[in-house]
């Protein structure tokens, strides 16, 4: 390529910063050096077919760079001086500023919306036998090292048999376990007719030391995972990830399983 080859790429390639489109450059960079033709003329000395050529000349005259003259029976178009540069570097800057401007206003939201997202719980809602499975699964595959729980027994329940079915599962991974539950008759004989194994604990809440809910938890890995089913509902569990509200409750569960009556082995206790 020759240095005025180059040049000419270079003037194209900088009329394009101006917000010019690759045709418009070319064209207005050819017209410099015939800054007076008619379209018969552009059209042997540009690479644009006539069509081509009125779009990009009316396109130039929309920014001020090209005017057009009539002439007896024809039209004469003229390259304005290459100062007409200097308002569309004007505008390119004032467009810039207001760019800038509206950038560093915006910048702040949406470190706020970072920061608070980061800080907000991620919730999940499982509802219905279909979906219950599908909480149960998460404290299995975010493989933690100990699941905190408290649980009721009753009635076999379909919600109550997958909670079994997903315990199997559990204990084939090996990974220990750790329940609370409200002791009364039903309870204490499940725990007692329940098969022992070496990860799972069990201890009892006696009455009076905390009123007795009904509604499943398990705390692991940061998360809370709260399940309510009832005989004639199917279960709702929400899924809860928030490191805060784990460790709160870590904290309550820790002290409720200091105080609370080991039950683990109830099955070896006569009845």
């Amino acid at each position: 390529m020759s240095r005025d080859d180059a040049r000419k790429e270079g003037a194209t390639r900088v009329l394009q910063q101006l917000d010019l489109s690759e045709n418009e450059a070319v064209l207005y960079s050819r017209m410099l050096n015939w800054p007076q033709s008619t379209v018969q003329e552009l059209g042997t000395r540009t690479p644009f077919p006539r069509t081509m050529l009125y779009y990009v000349l009316k396109q130039l005259m929309r920014r001020g760079l090209v005017s057009a003259r009539r002439e007896k029976r024809r039209t004469v178009y003229i390259a304005e001086d290459p100062e007409r540069l200097y308002d569309l570097l004007a505008e390119k800057e004032r467009e810039l500023a207001r760019e800038t401007s509206a950038v560093r206003e915006l910048i702040p939201w949406l470190k706020h919306r970072y920061h608070l997202a980061g800080e907000r719980p991620n919730v999940r809602t499982f509802e219905g036998m279909e979906e219950y499975p599908k909480a149960l699964e998460d404290s299995i595959i975010s493989h933690p090292r100990e699941i905190l729980a408290y649980e009721t027994f009753g009635t076999k329940k379909p919600a109550l048999q997958t909670r079994d079915e997903h315990d199997r599962r559990r204990i084939a991974r090996k990974i220990q376990k750790k329940i609370l539950f409200f002791e009364d008759v039903g309870a204490l004989h499940f725990v007692k007719s329940r098969a022992y194994d070496d990860f799972t604990q069990f201890r009892s809440v006696q009455e009076g030391s905390v009123a007795p809910f009904g509604v499943d938890l398990l705390l692991y890995s940061g998360k809370l995972l709260y399940t309510s089913y009832y005989h004639e509902h199917e279960p709702t569990a929400v899924l809860i990830e928030d490191r805060v509200l784990y460790e709160m409750q870590k904290n309550l569960f820790d002290s409720l399983w200091k105080e609370a009556r080991d039950r683990t082995l109830a099955f070896t206790e006569r009845s």
